[in-house]
């Protein structure tokens, strides 16, 4: 990919497989309304990241990310060889992978997902020969009709237990160790890597997570398919699997105390207020911002961004050409601009800004 000046690059649909169903309302949020739900509910934005497939792998190459440009590569590639223009001149020189660090998705179930759990980095390291785990974040976009997660054991089994339940299968008896949590639009939970977890039916959201795609899954059927062991245990063995899971016991308000996010307002003008989503303790893992109003706004460059247009319409620029952007498209900013201007929007708008994560650990990108 050749360009000579900074330039939103517009990101194409990225589906990925996936063992539960959904994704007609992501669909239609990026413009390809009248689709039914099926197992590609989801869509990796950016991503330098491989899916994990197995056996219903869709291709070598599932997960990465491509350029809309004449070639149409993988952005990995792009990153690579241009790493000043994508990262900016301080991250670019210091960048050690192309890589990212970071992997975003929009998420779409129709159906409630397996109660799983993800390893930390240390886990993973020690297990799966990988750099990184995945504690990840949710922001909810949207519901049909009344939504909810399951976060945390309100009532933990033992370790035991809960091994008991697995291999028999004993689904009613997970679902008594959790409460539901309704969700709303707005609502941003973040996830560290061991919380037992489950998102419910009828949820839309952005999730931002450590750049794997490690999971272990407690149910091995799911909207009528069923996965083989090393689909639901990362290749290991259960007992092994025990090990990822938290078995604290966090009452709801303890959930909402000590993961649901607060926002915390960075600008206020006239037109616009942009606000900080995510607490300064999860930086390390991922940034995001989210922007609205009526009126023109701008915000600084100089870094990597991917901004997904929520709602409205109106011109994206960074000092050159401007670009008509719209809701439901997703766009990566390369932080070769020194900043960006959001000009002659047609009424209200919101849009979200994902940043890098603030420390970039070269284990990240090995």
């Amino acid at each position: 990919m050749t360009l000579e000046l900074p330039s939103a690059a517009p990101l194409g649909l990225n589906p990925v497989w996936r063992s539960y169903r959904g994704g007609s309302v992501l669909r239609a949020f990026r413009g390809q309304p009248g689709t039914g739900d099926d197992h590609f509910p989801e869509d990796w934005l950016a991503s330098t990241v491989l899916a994990r497939n197995g056996e219903n792998s869709q291709g070598a190459m599932e997960g990465l990310s491509r350029i809309s440009d004449a070639n149409g590569g993988p952005l990995i590639e792009s990153l690579k060889q241009k790493p000043g223009f994508w990262f900016g001149p301080y991250q670019g020189a210091h960048h050690e992978s192309p890589a990212l660090g970071v992997l975003w998705k929009l998420l779409d179930s129709s159906v409630r997902l397996q109660f799983q759990a993800h390893p930390d980095a240390a886990f993973a390291r020690r297990h799966l020969n990988s750099p990184a785990g995945k504690t990840e974040c949710w922001y909810i976009l949207g519901t049909r009709g009344e939504a909810y997660v399951y976060l945390g054991f309100q009532h933990p089994p033992s370790r035991e237990a809960w091994a008991r339940m697995i291999r028999e299968q004993r689904v009613d008896e997970m679902l008594a160790c959790f409460e539901k949590i309704p969700v709303q639009p707005g609502d941003c939970y973040v996830v560290p890597a061991g919380t037992p977890h489950a998102i419910g039916a009828g949820v839309f959201m952005m999730e931002l997570m450590e750049p794997t795609d490690w999971v272990v899954r407690c149910e091995t059927t799911n909207a009528g398919l069923t996965l083989a062991p090393e689909a639901c245990f990362m290749g290991l063995d259960l007992e092994t699997c025990l090990e990822v899971f938290d078995y604290r016991a966090y009452s709801v308000a303890e959930v909402r105390r000590a993961f649901q996010q607060s926002p915390r307002e960075l600008v206020r003008t006239t037109g616009y207020r942009e606000e900080e989503l995510i607490g300064p303790a999860y930086h390390e893992y991922f940034r995001l911002h989210r922007l609205r109003g009526h009126g023109d706004a701008q915000w600084p460059g100089r870094e990597l961004m991917l901004l997904i247009v929520i709602k409205g319409q109106a011109k994206l620029s960074c000092g050159g050409q401007q670009q008509p952007v719209r809701a439901g498209q997703t766009l990566l900013l390369p932080g070769g601009a020194q900043s960006w201007h959001w000009t002659q929007p047609a009424g209200d708008w919101e849009i979200l800004l994902a940043k890098l994560p603030a420390i970039q650990s070269s284990s990240y990108h090995s």
